[in-house]
């Protein structure tokens, strides 16, 4: 089975189970395998330790206090050799030292070797149950102070079925001038048995720790896994289009910001679908329409005498660009939504834009009694998608014109700084609400009321006014007070550059 199909409580024990195996064999490692290593280690360096001090301190008056000390414990014992052999001091005691059993000869051929070989040396003996070390000793001397392999000027340990005793060996100065060895002895302790109860241990505690590690991967998954699977069931209703469901991660920090990002992801799918909803019936109400007037004034000019008039022509000539005029919005807004349509910037004089953009409304100033003013300071040249942004206040007038009111009065301002330039589409009709003002840039959004046709244009216009200026990384909102009108409103950076 592939780790990705594994569940979260199948992990969750995978995790604590190797974990858990980790520890178990760092544990055998250094409590069996390595045990006796460790063990011969530290009563090594506890002997070396010792030594030392007795060296420095070998002329005090303390020193047989110290040797008490030293001895104290039981497992070591410590003596002062001279060169001849003779016993100058000794402390401590403990059955299979093999220091204490040796005669003076013995002891004299041990502080010659070690005085020609170089101090301090390690040796560990052996000890025979049953038998002596003075008999043992005395059989070869040399068995005991010969190691193998042979010194060289490194310590020697020699490592035999049956340890007993760790010597070491280091040479002193007297203050006149003559040598004495410092030899100690210490215990050393079979480990078998201890090894053997602690491998016992370990395998209690790696039962032990298994079932830990059961329990815990149920009690996690139960605080982990339980609400992504909650999480899980309730996406797969939003996946079916269930857009009304709820997440409820908790118990995690992580769990409770993805339970609070799927709701708002559920909230705007739901948004979405509602709005796809209401534009294909706002956009089939559209197309419907001037397709029934088409129809109908075609068959009006087909079945009667004399309807065949320049006015019922216009009319379907009108009703037909309509229908055109919807259809390139639709395909403009599709096309800039998902980007196929890129930006063609140039430098360009907008308020001239502007200003021929507005000639389009002649004939419906002339005949509708419409006013649309233009207050600019001075020219502003910017550096941008012409068409697009000829577009967009289009679109802009549009709307205004749709929901002026009563007074038919449009104003369009241009305002330059020195490094931006702000146009100002202003209607004075009833304003738009507070709570929705962010609805407004919606496609045929029109104040939470029956679709209606707009007055002029598509009613597409601000979907379209929004993609093209964040194409243009610009600035655009809208100011309104109920009562009042509306003030729409976008922000360019000005073009300094000369044209060349």
């Amino acid at each position: 089975m592939r780790w990705g199909k594994i569940s979260v409580k199948g992990k969750i024990f995978s995790c604590l189970a190797v974990f858990s195996v980790s520890i178990l064999i760092v544990l055998w490692l250094f409590q069996t395998v390595f045990l006796d290593a460790f063990y011969r280690l530290i009563k090594e360096s506890e002997v070396r330790n010792y030594s030392q001090t007795i060296v420095e301190n070998i002329n005090d008056n303390d020193l047989d206090e110290l040797l008490n000390r030293v001895t104290e414990s039981g497992d070591i014992c410590v003596h002062l050799i001279g060169a001849s052999g003779e016993q100058l001091q000794e402390s401590g005691k403990f059955k299979y030292c093999s220091l204490q059993e040796m005669d003076t000869a013995a002891r004299a051929i041990l502080f010659e070797k070690v005085l020609a070989k170089g101090s301090p040396k390690m040796m560990y003996f052996e000890g025979l149950d049953g038998v002596g070390m003075e008999e043992h000793s005395s059989t070869s001397v040399e068995d005991l102070t010969a190691p193998k392999p042979q010194w060289k000027g490194k310590p020697f340990f020699n490592f035999d079925k049956i340890q007993q005793s760790l010597s070491y060996f280091q040479m002193a100065t007297m203050p006149d001038g003559s040598q004495v060895m410092v030899c100690i002895g210490a215990r050393i302790t079979p480990l078998n048995a201890t090894v053997q109860t602690l491998r016992l241990q370990i395998v209690c505690i790696a039962v032990l720790f298994f079932a830990l590690a059961g329990v815990l991967s149920v009690l996690m998954s139960r605080f982990i896994a339980r609400p992504i699977e909650d999480m899980n069931r309730s996406s797969k209703e939003l996946a079916r289009g269930n857009y009304d469901v709820s997440f409820n991660g908790k118990g995690y920090r992580e769990i409770t910001e993805l339970s609070d990002t799927l709701n708002v992801t559920a909230q705007a799918l739901g948004r979405v679908d509602r709005l796809r909803k209401e534009l294909v019936a706002n956009v089939s109400h559209d197309l419907r329409t001037p397709l029934t007037m088409i129809i109908g004034y075609g068959e009006v000019m087909r079945d009667i005498p004399g309807e065949n008039t320049a006015e019922n022509i216009q009319i379907i000539i009108d009703e037909a660009q309509r229908l055109n005029l919807l259809v390139n919005d639709l395909l403009d807004l599709s096309q800039v939504e998902a980007g196929v349509r890129k930006l063609e910037k140039q430098r360009f004089n907008l308020t001239e834009s502007i200003q021929e953009t507005l000639t389009r409304y002649q004939k419906l100033v002339e005949q509708q009694g419409y006013t649309v003013e233009f207050e600019a300071e001075g020219a502003a040249y910017i550096y941008a998608d012409r068409v697009k942004i000829d577009q967009a206040v289009y679109n802009l007038i549009n709307n205004a014109i749709s929901f002026t009111g009563e007074g038919k009065k449009v104003t369009v301002r241009q305002s330059v700084t020195s490094s931006q330039v702000r146009v100002d589409v202003i209607d004075y009709g009833v304003g738009i609400p507070p709570e929705e003002m962010d609805s407004i840039w919606e496609r045929y959004y029109s104040k939470k009321t029956p679709h209606r046709r707009a007055m002029i244009g598509t009613g597409l216009g601000l979907s379209i006014v929004q993609e093209v200026l964040r194409m243009h990384d610009a600035a655009f909102g809208v100011e309104s007070e109920l009562g009042k009108g509306s003030d729409f409103w976008f922000i360019l950076p000005l073009d300094r550059t000369e044209a060349l």
